[in-house]
């Protein structure tokens, strides 16, 4: 299964019921616990055709989505599957929108279907009844209404809600609640309209917690696999760190920049390629590799923007207190309750001392692009690849209303250095194709160990 999380993997286990399959068409109610979007519920009309079972989202909005240009085919529906029946009387077969992979199952228990998805954005359980009549499960414009507060009370920048990229956004999205009659129409049609213009960090889901609740966990949440690891190409350690989220992903950087040191290697490579972000494993990552306080930046919220049209100059930011306690949920806090949060990174034990060497591709976003100016910054490193994805804003989560919750920016981060990363990204030293951007950082390293020109 090492495709999991390019594929969507379904398995149903259909045991036929003829009161609800046989012959004919059924409509049933589906609630999904999926992590990816959260609890969503839908309408799924399934036809049983032979030995042939299809099935497709009842959707109300999908005409209007299929005239959005999106990163998927929707033709067949918003969760559209085709399975046969087998030998042992299951049916599988293949989802046909809107991912054009994975194998399905479903099983039905007289007048209920239950099923299990792995792998993909409808990864999760789900479980169904007859539906009587298809009408809105929700007042999807009621729900816009609440998300609209929100966001003018929450977003780092209110003057972006006026820019013509918003105001078509909040248009087409109006539309689709008013076609909208499941969660999939409004969650697929945010997806499909939005195009991180004005900004970015801007998601739409359910949830079955709070936003409160979920902010308990945070600075204890650990990723769960080998997000920092360390390997060896002679001389030359390759710290590869492919999240900046958790509490292990911290721990995993400190033991390796713990056996670099044991090591002594000519060089570090700090491989970011594809890291996408998250927190504060930033911090170890950067003061293992200065040997002075470092400035970094600073982030500006509404709290700054409400009074001023222009963000602080680095004089005025590097006046402002400095941040401290690197805490996720103080953070939050901070961005929201003060107009200037400055980020100064202190040097840490132990300090490799050697040529850096940093990649970085256009997946490396957010919290990494963070890491990767500071690094720049600090005039300690080269860096080789793409320019980073200049996705760098910080995100909260708010309720919005009836288990809907938002995720928006709350803050700007600028560099003292470089100013604004969002829109811009990080630039790089030596551009190569991310794919050899390894391979040319091992071969400058060699290069300079040797006193080559």
């Amino acid at each position: 299964m090492h495709k999991l999380q390019r594929t969507l993997l379904l398995t149903i286990l259909l045991l036929a019921s003829p009161a609800a399959l046989a012959g004919a068409s059924a409509t049933w109610r589906v609630s999904l616990e999926s992590g990816p979007l959260g609890p969503v519920e839908f309408y799924l009309e399934t036809t049983l055709d032979g030995d042939e079972l299809r099935g497709v989202s009842h959707s109300g909005a999908v005409e209007l989505l299929r005239k959005i240009p999106g990163e998927r085919s929707i033709d067949d529906g918003l969760f559209a599957f085709s399975a046969a029946r087998g030998d042992d009387g299951q049916y599988a077969g293949d989802i046909v929108a809107p991912w054009q992979d994975g194998t399905i199952t479903i099983g039905v228990d007289g007048e209920q279907i239950s099923g299990s998805i792995d792998g993909g954005i409808f990864a999760g359980s789900f479980n169904g009844v007859p539906a009587d009549q298809v009408i809105s499960l929700r007042d999807y414009q009621a729900v816009l209404e609440a998300f609209d507060s929100v966001v003018a009370n929450k977003v780092f920048a209110p003057g972006d809600l006026e820019q013509p990229a918003y105001l078509e956004f909040r248009e087409q999205l109006g539309r689709v609640a008013d076609k909208a009659i499941d969660d999939l129409d409004l969650l697929f049609g945010f997806r499909w309209l939005w195009r991180n213009e004005p900004f970015s960090h801007f998601r739409l889901q359910r949830s079955a917690q709070t936003a409160e609740q979920m902010f308990t966990f945070f600075d204890q949440y650990r990723v769960g696999f080998e997000a920092a690891t360390v390997d060896f190409d002679d001389d030359i350690a390759v710290l590869k760190v492919r999240t900046m989220m958790g509490a292990d992903t911290i721990e995993q950087i400190q033991a390796a920049y713990a056996r670099i040191a044991k090591e002594r290697p000519a060089a570090l490579v700090i491989d970011l390629r594809g890291n996408g972000g998250g927190a504060f494993a930033v911090k170890p990552l950067v003061e293992h590799v200065i040997d002075e306080p470092l400035d970094a930046g600073f982030f500006i919220s509404q709290v700054w923007n409400r009074e001023h049209d222009d963000p602080p100059t680095a004089t005025q930011a590097l006046a402002a207190p400095l941040w401290q306690g690197w805490s996720i949920i103080g953070f939050w806090k901070a961005v929201q309750e003060t107009d200037i949060v400055r980020v100064q990174f202190q040097p840490a034990e132990p300090n490799y001392d050697g040529p850096v060497y940093v990649l970085l591709d256009e997946r490396s976003a957010s919290a990494t692009e963070m890491a990767a100016d500071a690094l720049r910054s600090s005039g300690v490193t080269t860096l080789v690849g793409r320019r980073s994805a200049g996705e760098m804003l910080s995100q909260s989560m708010f309720d919005v209303a009836d288990g809907f919750i938002v995720s928006l920016p709350v803050a700007d981060y600028y560099s003292v250095t470089h100013g604004r990363i969002e829109g811009v990204g990080v630039p790089v030293d030596i551009e190569s194709e991310p794919g050899q951007a390894l391979d040319v950082a091992i071969e400058l390293a060699r290069n300079r160990s040797s006193g080559a020109d």
